[in-house]
């Protein structure tokens, strides 16, 4: 059975879509993996597709973008064939990114080092702690010299 990793914040902008992707590709050469892309704006959709016409000897990587009432049973078949499922989340906390939450193993949340990030952070911490979900954050696009 996969272990599940859902990447989600609420607030766009954070690097959702490039955390899920480069986790990605870093594990595709030694685990199964798949992606599942719930994000309306479908970036990393786009991502898979480029990869693919770009470098045809890359790693493979499952992929899907069903999102709504057939997420649970899309979630359900892909961790019964692969090692890692990643799922990239809307920005918002609504219905699908509640339910990519309570299938996930980890939750990472990316946060820049911004106040209105982390303050968006609290929302879907606190999801991931009503859902009973590990939960990590994720500094993201930290300036190596930033005093923040």
């Amino acid at each position: 059975m996969a272990v599940v990793i859902t990447v989600a914040q609420q607030k766009g902008g954070t690097g959702k879509t490039t955390l899920a992707a480069n986790l990605a590709a870093g594990l595709a050469p030694t685990s199964r993996v798949a992606l599942l892309d719930i994000d309306p704006q479908k970036s990393l959709t786009r991502w898979h597709a480029i990869r693919a016409a770009r470098d045809p000897q890359a790693p493979p990587l499952t992929f899907s973008d069903v999102s709504g009432w057939r997420l649970a049973a899309e979630l359900d078949r892909l961790k019964r064939s692969h090692d890692v499922v990643l799922i990239d989340s809307p920005p918002q906390i609504d219905t699908d990114a509640r339910l990519a939450i309570r299938g996930a193993n980890l939750v990472l949340i990316p946060v820049q080092p911004s106040p209105p990030d982390v303050w968006a952070a609290e929302g879907t911490l606190q999801l991931a702690a009503a859902e009973r979900r590990t939960a990590r954050v994720v500094l993201n696009r930290v300036p190596p010299a930033s005093r923040l």
